[in-house]
């Protein structure tokens, strides 16, 4: 399809954080990290983060990709994609290059647009 993107694909992950576990603290993390239970703290990851169902953070998130489908308490910069499900709950700002709300989906917080890492508005300087 033309200007359709890939999927990203988060059925394989190196690290989970299970549903009964909560974790505090600062995690820097290489490859995708799947959460089902409760993080507290800064969430740095070269790769891509899956909030599932039952999953909650509440502390900023940098990261590739991020999937939302339990709740967000913090700011979100993604250099790939936001998508948040319909389940999902976002309470913060985000700078990302592409963003997807499903239908039901919460968001609260601005949204700073980037493509190829460079704010949306300076590209209209150009």
């Amino acid at each position: 399809m033309l200007g359709k993107k890939q999927e990203v694909q988060y059925t394989k992950f190196n690290t989970l954080i299970g549903a009964e576990c909560s974790f505090e603290g600062r995690l820097n993390i290489k490859g995708t990290i799947r959460v089902e239970g409760e993080f507290k703290g800064e969430i740095n990851i070269d790769g891509n983060l899956y909030i599932g169902e039952s999953g909650r953070i509440i502390g900023n998130i940098n990261s590739t990709n991020v999937f939302v489908a339990g709740t967000v308490e913090g700011n979100v910069n993604a250099s790939g994609q936001l998508r948040i499900a319909s389940k999902g709950k976002l309470f913060g700002d985000v700078d990302i290059s592409n963003f997807i709300l499903d239908e039901d989906a919460i968001f609260e917080g601005s949204c700073k647009m980037k493509r190829n890492g460079i704010p949306a508005k300076e590209e209209i300087r150009d």
